[in-house]
């Protein structure tokens, strides 16, 4: 997951590929969310079960059922976004 602030917003998001739009296959998509403030760790921890959580940690657990994505914070925006 990327993140940077711009305008004063806090930016996460990912670039992904869209597969089957049709003529447009393969276009990159940049899907973000704007948060309150800037991440509290290094991780995004996800849990489902046996209640859903969404939590910053500073380090992978062990928990098999908690996935961990990498917070990549950048220094500003990609040129390429336009918000």
């Amino acid at each position: 997951m990327l993140y940077f602030e711009d305008n004063g917003k806090h930016i996460y998001g990912t670039l992904i590929s869209n597969h089957g739009y049709y003529e447009m296959q393969g276009i990159p998509l940049w899907v973000y969310t704007e948060g309150e403030a800037a991440p509290a760790g290094n991780f995004l921890a996800y849990g489902s079960r046996p209640k859903e959580s969404v939590e910053f940690v500073d380090s992978m657990g062990s928990e098999p059922r908690v996935a961990y994505l990498p917070i990549i914070k950048l220094a500003e925006k990609l040129e390429i976004l336009d918000l």
